[in-house]
């Protein structure tokens, strides 16, 4: 069983990271998943999608969990899989439990709701929610190794606490592919996924209305009109040129990438990316692409990007300005990017997020079965 408050399908790299974990099972179990959603997906054996109209994230989240109370005391599974305490707390006490973690809300939410900054109470009783699950769960998984070290922290013992890190959305068969080739005028850049704060795309704005060249920034997202037209609305101020559009299914993903120049992922140095950690799927993706990509020097960026991939400062945007005024200017730059990340991407292949999770299960299983 598969259980997620995250909505599946969706454009959200949430949805292709559990797609892509149902993928990785499949073949040595039979897949149930679980998630916020309308429409069942045919890529798992099974999918339950729990419609819930509640657009209070709280009261939302906790009318999901009364129906994972519902759905697992009426159903029984071998295996718990689960990426929060809102399904993860209802399953039933003694069974084999996996919880995945890709973010705490009690780290997130406060970047998506600025209230809770007034109400340290709730955050609290999240983080406690937390670690409950943590002492639960028999195995937790995570992509990133500062999450890993964080969840030690929280205390996790760590023999329980293993890295499966994250895939790529674009089939690795096309890395020949390469981007598509220049045509005169601004430099192209493009950037995919959310608008939440530690993001880092006013700062890009900023930089971007600093440089000494014109370029032209696509962003690809599924965000709200209302973080749309902040973004759009600086980027006017800053006299640079934006084009917001929808996220793009996997299916475009690739077409969209290599009809860009350098692609960019400018994080900013918050908790949620220097303390709790991520393994942003949009960077496998870039290098996918055979795109250059313009990030900070961070931990979890050089979990995907490796040692020896340029960075610029985490703390200065003028780095940043630089930095990309160097990719605008130095066309041999680009291109040794592009193979950088053609050589690294492959430590991300589909079978090595596969062998990793199986593992975990075969942990579990070998439990059960010498007991």
């Amino acid at each position: 069983m598969l259980a997620s408050f995250d909505r599946v399908p969706s454009a959200k790299g949430a949805s292709q990271h559990i797609l892509a974990n149902a993928a990785a099972l499949m073949p040595d179990h039979h897949v149930s998943l679980v998630s916020l959603g309308e429409t069942p997906t045919p890529r798992v054996h099974r999918h339950l999608p729990v419609h819930i109209e509640e657009r209070n994230w709280l009261r939302r989240a906790l009318a999901f969990q009364r129906r994972m109370h519902q759905i697992f005391a009426r159903t029984p599974f071998d295996i718990y899989h689960v990426r929060s305490p809102w399904e993860g707390l209802a399953v039933p006490a003694g069974k084999p439990l996996i919880y995945e973690v890709n973010g705490l809300a009690s780290i997130e939410l406060p970047y998506h709701h600025a209230a809770l900054h007034t109400r340290p109470a709730l955050v609290d009783r999240l983080r406690t929610l937390e670690d409950a699950l943590i002492d639960r769960a028999d195995h937790l998984v995570t992509p990133s190794t500062v999450t890993r070290a964080y969840l030690i922290d929280r205390g996790a013992t760590p023999d329980r606490v293993h890295l499966v890190p994250n895939r790529p959305t674009l089939d690795l068969s096309s890395l020949d592919e390469g981007p598509t080739p220049r045509a005169a005028g601004p430099l192209r850049l493009i950037y995919i996924g959310t608008l939440t704060a530690w993001q880092g795309m006013w700062d890009l704005i900023k930089a971007l209305s600093r440089l000494d060249a014109p370029v032209e920034l696509t962003v690809a997202t599924a965000a709200r009109k209302t973080q749309r037209r902040a973004l759009e609305r600086q980027a006017r101020r800053g006299n640079v040129t934006l084009h917001v559009i929808d996220a793009v299914p996997a299916p475009g993903l690739g077409k969209l990438l290599r009809a860009h120049d350098v692609a960019v992922a400018p994080l900013t140095p918050c908790a949620r990316n220097l303390v709790q950690g991520c393994m942003p799927i949009k960077l496998l993706d870039y290098m996918a692409a055979g795109l250059p990509i313009l990030a900070p020097d961070m931990p979890v960026v050089r979990d995907v990007l490796g040692p020896d991939y340029p960075l610029y400062r985490r703390y200065s945007r003028n780095h940043m300005r630089q930095s990309l005024q160097q990719l605008i200017d130095d066309a041999a730059l680009r291109s040794s990017l592009r193979a950088l990340g053609h050589r690294r991407v492959m430590c991300f292949a589909p079978s090595v997020q596969r062998d990793a999770l199986r593992s975990v299960y075969d942990l579990l299983t070998s439990t059960s079965s010498a007991t």
